[in-house]
């Protein structure tokens, strides 16, 4: 009977001792739930061979304080997980939100694409137990950034006061395409646009190349030969839909009539010549007729 008791008692012990330890690994979140809220990364899309910012939000939609847990940022290809900010958490206190910051490498030899990279809360930072999982998915270009390349073809000359035609001429000298490109010429003090200022050009591939005419009046107050600024807005999208926002100034050359002329861009007038040639004639023609009328009065 001694033997039978001391049996159970050691049953009991040994039971009452695994349940300690299991107790021990679950960490202090009782009544909580944890979820992912929102996850958004800088730049987007990545680049190959360089950083991102990973921003991702939780939330403790639970009654009870979460306590000693972590928001671990699994490396997985082609995402090298290099540093974290606030991911190991004491206290999320329920209904309570939390931004985590990761600073994540991009392998160099990763191809165009969408990826996954796993985001675990855990109990500790050791992860020994999970308590919500998630993806996170993240777009790579394996392209280069778009080059566009901006300019004028040639121009007739352009006075003051005058109305002009200028042809302005998109280059993509990038790697990858470019869509949506869209052109804007601004008016200024020194010149007024008189066609539609905004035009859109629309795709360009690789080396590829737009033109579009836009008519703009010089205004007269400019007194000096000057060069002025055409100010231009580019907006255009690359393949992946990221949007680029550049401001270009193209320059273009102003003459006088009188510096037109002395630098042989202008013929000067013969308006003095042609009245000069006038009266001579004029003179000899009223000569000969008081002539012819003093012969016909003898």
């Amino acid at each position: 009977m001694k033997k039978l008791i001391l049996s159970f008692i050691t049953l009991l012990l040994i039971i009452s001792t695994v349940s300690a330890a299991t107790t021990l690994k679950l960490p202090d979140i009782e009544g909580s739930s944890i979820k992912i809220e929102t996850s958004t990364y800088d730049p987007a899309p990545a680049e190959p061979g360089k950083y991102l910012d990973l921003y991702v939000t939780i939330k403790n939609n639970g009654a009870k304080s979460a306590k000693n847990i972590a928001v671990i940022a699994e490396n997985r290809y082609p995402f090298n997980v290099v540093d974290s900010i606030d991911n190991e958490i004491k206290e999320l206190v329920n209904g309570r939100e939390k931004l985590i910051r990761y600073k994540i490498y991009v392998s160099e030899d990763v191809l165009s694409g969408e990826y996954n990279l796993p985001i675990k809360v855990c109990s500790d930072k050791d992860c020994d137990y999970i308590l919500k999982e998630s993806n996170v998915e993240i777009s790579v270009n394996a392209g280069s950034t778009p080059i566009m390349e901006i300019g004028l073809d040639d121009y007739d000359l352009i006075t003051p006061g005058s109305l002009n035609d200028i042809i302005i001429t998109s280059v993509n000298k990038g790697k990858q395409g470019i869509q949506f490109l869209t052109i804007d010429l601004k008016n200024t003090d020194e010149y007024t646009v008189i066609s539609t200022p905004r035009k859109y050009m629309g795709e360009l591939l690789t080396d590829d190349f737009e033109r579009e005419t836009y008519t703009i009046f010089v205004s007269e107050e400019i007194k000096n030969s000057k060069s002025i600024e055409l100010d231009l807005s580019v907006e255009y999208s690359d393949m992946n839909y990221k949007k680029y926002n550049e401001n270009e100034k193209l320059s273009i050359n102003v003459y006088t009539e009188k510096d037109a002329q002395k630098i042989g861009l202008a013929q000067r007038s013969n308006g003095a010549i042609y009245l000069i040639l006038f009266l001579i004639i004029s003179f000899f023609t009223y000569r000969h007729y008081r002539r012819k009328k003093k012969r016909n009065a003898k």
